[in-house]
């Protein structure tokens, strides 16, 4: 895995959580909109998990995914997007950049652009380690950026594709999850699959989407 600090050198020491610190960097996202609306990844059943009670828990996540050898984080999320989507994209300035650690917003970081996409990443999310040893990092960490498709997004090598419009955003978000039966009845929802979901299931927000939850609450409760 990369070095967080190699390939966005910037956020080094732009936080106490960001300073003295090994941090792997495991995957670059991008929360993308444009004027239809909002689109966001439902996850394969690979990933998919069985609660207590027997009901399914499908994972909504942001599009992208991790790196190869030697990649550069923007040529990463570009390959991805057109992967899963077959479409480039612009990307955009966010208003500010924001640390997220333990599922809550942990400050508002000042930096210098990424150099290469002339733009600054909107969310650092930064999780636990999975592995043990002396060679774990102190924390993972995935970079999103905010960005723009350049034609109508398609549903590629993605299980699911699902797009929310404009006016249904807020609703979406303020829910940590859906029945399918509710997500698929929503007029302002739509969801594009490659094979059948199980019966019953709950969707919600998870990695990407739910970082870019909390950033969207937080930001609505400081307004």
């Amino acid at each position: 895995m990369p070095d967080l600090f190699t390939r966005f050198p910037a956020l080094e020491g732009a936080h106490p959580l960001l300073t003295g610190r090994r941090i792997a960097l495991i995957g670059v996202s991008v929360i993308l909109r444009d004027d239809e609306g909002w689109y966001f990844e439902i996850q394969r059943a690979r990933y998919w998990a069985r609660r207590a009670d027997g009901t399914i828990s499908v994972g909504i996540g942001g599009i992208g995914g991790g790196l190869h050898a030697e990649e550069g984080a923007v040529e990463a999320l570009r390959r991805e997007v057109r992967e899963e989507l077959g479409v480039d994209l612009i990307l955009e300035t966010p208003p500010h950049t924001v640390l997220v650690h333990e599922w809550r917003v942990a400050g508002y970081l000042d930096i210098a652009s990424e150099p290469v996409s002339g733009a600054y990443p909107y969310i650092v999310n930064l999780l636990p380690p999975q592995l043990g040893g002396a060679e774990t990092p102190d924390a993972l960490a995935i970079v999103t950026f905010l960005g723009y498709p350049l034609e109508r997004p398609r549903r590629g090598d993605l299980f699911g594709l699902l797009t929310v419009a404009h006016s249904a955003l807020d609703e979406f978000l303020d829910s940590p999850e859906w029945p399918l039966e509710v997500l698929q009845a929503h007029p302002g929802i739509t969801l594009d699959l490659a094979g059948k979901l199980p019966a019953n299931c709950i969707l919600r927000p998870i990695l990407t989407a739910r970082a870019f939850r909390v950033v969207m609450r937080t930001d609505l409760a400081l307004t």
